[in-house]
Protein backbone atom coordinates (compact mmCIF):
# COMPACT_ATOMS: atom_id res chain seq x y z
CA UNK A 1 0.00 0.00 0.00
CA UNK A 2 1.34 3.02 -1.03
CA UNK A 3 1.94 5.72 2.09
CA UNK A 4 0.29 9.40 1.70
CA UNK A 5 4.30 11.22 1.69
CA UNK A 6 4.61 9.31 -1.35
CA UNK A 7 1.75 9.59 -3.01
CA UNK A 8 2.40 13.57 -2.68
CA UNK A 9 5.83 13.32 -4.41
CA UNK A 10 4.24 11.61 -6.79
CA UNK A 11 1.90 14.07 -7.34
CA UNK A 12 4.14 16.58 -7.42
CA UNK A 13 7.02 14.84 -9.83
CA UNK A 14 3.46 14.63 -12.24
CA UNK A 15 3.11 18.25 -11.44
CA UNK A 16 6.12 19.24 -12.88
CA UNK A 17 6.41 16.77 -15.96
CA UNK A 18 3.33 18.30 -16.77
CA UNK A 19 4.82 21.97 -16.47
CA UNK A 20 1.23 22.21 -14.50
CA UNK A 21 3.32 23.81 -10.99
CA UNK A 22 4.79 27.42 -10.44
CA UNK A 23 6.31 29.09 -7.14
CA UNK A 24 3.56 29.64 -4.90
CA UNK A 25 4.94 32.94 -3.94
CA UNK A 26 4.97 35.68 -6.33
CA UNK A 27 8.17 37.68 -4.88
CA UNK A 28 11.39 36.94 -6.05
CA UNK A 29 13.67 35.39 -3.48
CA UNK A 30 16.90 36.97 -5.21
CA UNK A 31 15.98 40.95 -5.43
CA UNK A 32 12.45 40.47 -3.23
CA UNK A 33 10.67 42.16 -6.32
CA UNK A 34 6.87 40.74 -7.31
CA UNK A 35 6.94 39.44 -10.36
CA UNK A 36 3.96 38.46 -12.59
CA UNK A 37 5.27 35.26 -13.82
CA UNK A 38 8.44 33.59 -13.62
CA UNK A 39 10.47 31.82 -16.36
CA UNK A 40 11.01 27.95 -15.74
CA UNK A 41 15.01 27.35 -15.97
CA UNK A 42 15.32 24.01 -15.45
CA UNK A 43 14.64 20.79 -13.54
CA UNK A 44 16.32 18.35 -11.93
CA UNK A 45 16.45 15.08 -10.70
CA UNK A 46 16.49 14.55 -6.64
CA UNK A 47 16.14 11.52 -4.39
CA UNK A 48 14.02 11.45 -1.38
CA UNK A 49 13.93 9.59 1.86
CA UNK A 50 11.21 9.14 3.61
CA UNK A 51 10.38 6.69 6.86
CA UNK A 52 7.14 4.45 7.20
CA UNK A 53 7.15 2.33 10.37
CA UNK A 54 10.65 0.89 10.57
CA UNK A 55 11.50 1.07 7.03
CA UNK A 56 13.72 4.52 5.34
CA UNK A 57 11.97 4.18 1.31
CA UNK A 58 13.66 5.92 -1.53
CA UNK A 59 12.18 7.85 -4.02
CA UNK A 60 13.15 10.04 -6.96
CA UNK A 61 11.33 12.98 -7.94
CA UNK A 62 12.33 16.78 -9.62
CA UNK A 63 12.75 20.03 -8.58
CA UNK A 64 12.31 23.04 -10.31
CA UNK A 65 14.92 26.24 -10.66
CA UNK A 66 13.19 29.60 -12.21
CA UNK A 67 14.45 32.28 -13.30
CA UNK A 68 13.04 36.09 -12.32
CA UNK A 69 12.63 38.23 -15.54
CA UNK A 70 13.37 41.41 -13.64
CA UNK A 71 17.02 40.41 -12.03
CA UNK A 72 17.97 37.15 -14.47
CA UNK A 73 18.65 35.03 -11.31
CA UNK A 74 17.57 32.01 -10.72
CA UNK A 75 16.73 29.90 -7.32
CA UNK A 76 14.91 26.77 -7.01
CA UNK A 77 11.35 25.94 -5.86
CA UNK A 78 11.47 23.58 -3.37
CA UNK A 79 8.19 21.69 -2.74
CA UNK A 80 7.10 21.63 0.84
CA UNK A 81 8.38 18.20 1.72
CA UNK A 82 11.72 19.08 0.92
CA UNK A 83 14.81 20.62 2.29
CA UNK A 84 18.00 21.87 0.86
CA UNK A 85 20.71 19.42 1.36
CA UNK A 86 18.79 17.23 3.32
CA UNK A 87 18.01 13.86 1.53
CA UNK A 88 15.03 13.00 3.98
CA UNK A 89 11.62 14.47 3.78
CA UNK A 90 10.76 17.66 6.02
CA UNK A 91 7.88 15.73 7.66
CA UNK A 92 10.26 13.25 9.18
CA UNK A 93 13.03 15.47 9.94
CA UNK A 94 10.80 18.04 11.85
CA UNK A 95 9.35 14.88 13.64
CA UNK A 96 12.29 13.21 14.79
CA UNK A 97 14.04 16.01 15.74
CA UNK A 98 10.72 17.76 17.75
CA UNK A 99 10.99 14.21 19.42
CA UNK A 100 14.39 14.74 20.53
CA UNK A 101 13.99 18.34 21.77
CA UNK A 102 10.79 17.72 23.67
CA UNK A 103 11.42 14.80 25.45
CA UNK A 104 14.21 15.02 28.32
CA UNK A 105 15.14 11.46 28.04
CA UNK A 106 15.37 10.83 24.25
CA UNK A 107 18.72 10.22 22.97
CA UNK A 108 19.89 10.35 19.57
CA UNK A 109 20.21 6.19 19.66
CA UNK A 110 16.75 5.99 21.09
CA UNK A 111 15.18 8.29 18.32
CA UNK A 112 16.64 6.73 15.46
CA UNK A 113 15.20 2.55 17.17
CA UNK A 114 11.25 3.55 18.18
CA UNK A 115 10.44 1.13 20.66
CA UNK A 116 13.60 -0.40 20.31
CA UNK A 117 13.27 -1.39 17.00
CA UNK A 118 16.36 0.04 14.33
CA UNK A 119 14.79 2.11 11.57
CA UNK A 120 16.50 0.11 8.27
CA UNK A 121 16.67 0.54 4.70
CA UNK A 122 15.19 -0.67 1.73
CA UNK A 123 15.57 -1.54 -1.72
CA UNK A 124 13.43 0.08 -4.33
CA UNK A 125 11.87 -3.89 -4.76
CA UNK A 126 11.39 -4.19 -1.22
CA UNK A 127 14.34 -6.48 0.11
CA UNK A 128 15.82 -5.34 3.49
CA UNK A 129 19.56 -3.75 3.28
CA UNK A 130 21.39 -4.54 6.15
CA UNK A 131 22.21 -0.95 6.87
CA UNK A 132 20.20 1.32 9.71
CA UNK A 133 19.30 4.81 10.48
CA UNK A 134 22.58 6.61 11.68
CA UNK A 135 21.79 7.93 14.87
CA UNK A 136 24.26 10.75 13.82
CA UNK A 137 21.69 11.47 11.05
CA UNK A 138 19.62 12.97 13.77
CA UNK A 139 21.74 15.58 15.59
CA UNK A 140 22.52 16.67 11.64
CA UNK A 141 18.85 17.54 11.61
CA UNK A 142 18.81 19.23 14.50
CA UNK A 143 22.03 21.06 13.47
CA UNK A 144 19.86 22.30 10.39
CA UNK A 145 17.03 23.73 11.99
CA UNK A 146 19.13 24.94 14.98
CA UNK A 147 20.88 27.18 12.71
CA UNK A 148 18.39 28.98 11.00
CA UNK A 149 18.80 32.08 12.78
CA UNK A 150 17.19 34.28 10.06
CA UNK A 151 14.60 32.32 8.94
CA UNK A 152 13.38 32.27 12.68
CA UNK A 153 14.20 35.74 13.28
CA UNK A 154 11.91 36.62 10.15
CA UNK A 155 9.08 34.35 11.38
CA UNK A 156 9.09 35.63 14.66
CA UNK A 157 9.01 39.30 12.70
CA UNK A 158 5.91 38.40 11.01
CA UNK A 159 4.22 36.55 14.07
CA UNK A 160 4.65 40.18 15.82
CA UNK A 161 3.20 41.94 13.06
CA UNK A 162 -0.16 39.78 12.54
CA UNK A 163 -0.61 39.06 16.82
CA UNK A 164 1.59 40.84 19.01
CA UNK A 165 -0.01 39.27 22.31
CA UNK A 166 1.04 35.38 21.19
CA UNK A 167 2.46 33.58 23.80
CA UNK A 168 5.74 32.43 21.64
CA UNK A 169 7.18 35.57 22.79
CA UNK A 170 6.89 35.00 26.48
CA UNK A 171 7.63 31.07 25.84
CA UNK A 172 11.21 29.47 27.39
CA UNK A 173 12.72 26.62 25.06
CA UNK A 174 15.22 24.92 27.78
CA UNK A 175 16.72 21.48 26.89
CA UNK A 176 17.78 19.14 29.15
CA UNK A 177 21.70 19.97 29.85
CA UNK A 178 21.90 16.26 29.40
CA UNK A 179 21.58 16.93 25.92
CA UNK A 180 24.84 19.05 25.54
CA UNK A 181 28.06 20.26 26.92
CA UNK A 182 28.85 23.16 25.33
CA UNK A 183 27.38 26.18 24.96
CA UNK A 184 27.36 26.19 21.59
CA UNK A 185 25.27 23.24 21.53
CA UNK A 186 22.85 24.14 23.78
CA UNK A 187 22.23 27.21 21.79
CA UNK A 188 21.73 25.05 18.87
CA UNK A 189 19.31 22.99 20.29
CA UNK A 190 17.40 25.71 21.69
CA UNK A 191 17.43 27.59 18.27
CA UNK A 192 16.41 24.09 16.67
CA UNK A 193 13.53 24.18 19.50
CA UNK A 194 12.44 27.51 19.06
CA UNK A 195 11.78 27.29 15.29
CA UNK A 196 9.94 24.16 15.22
CA UNK A 197 7.61 25.53 18.10
CA UNK A 198 7.58 29.18 15.89
CA UNK A 199 6.45 26.71 12.94
CA UNK A 200 3.14 25.58 14.92
CA UNK A 201 2.66 29.08 15.61
CA UNK A 202 3.25 30.58 12.02
CA UNK A 203 0.54 27.45 10.85
CA UNK A 204 -1.83 28.65 13.37
CA UNK A 205 -1.73 32.20 12.14
CA UNK A 206 -1.20 32.40 8.11
CA UNK A 207 -2.63 29.26 7.37
CA UNK A 208 0.89 27.42 5.93
CA UNK A 209 4.20 27.06 7.38
CA UNK A 210 7.60 28.21 7.57
CA UNK A 211 9.07 25.98 5.24
CA UNK A 212 9.27 25.82 2.36
CA UNK A 213 8.86 29.83 1.05
CA UNK A 214 9.79 31.87 4.04
CA UNK A 215 13.27 29.43 4.15
CA UNK A 216 14.09 30.02 0.64
CA UNK A 217 13.16 34.09 1.10
CA UNK A 218 15.89 34.00 4.02
CA UNK A 219 17.93 31.57 2.02
CA UNK A 220 18.01 28.59 4.22
CA UNK A 221 19.89 30.20 7.15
Amino acid sequence: MISPIEKIIEEHTASVRACMNAPAERCCPRCSEEVVTFNRHDSRTRSFRFIVEYDVHIIKSLLVRWKCPLCGKTFTDYPFFAVPHKRYVLMDIERFSGDYLEDEQQTYRKAVCPQGIPIGYQEPDGRPVERFLAHSTSWRWIRALGSMKGTLSEALHLIRQKDSTSTIFREVFPVAPRKYQSSQRKLILENARRLLRAGLEFHRLFGHKIFPHLGTVCSWK
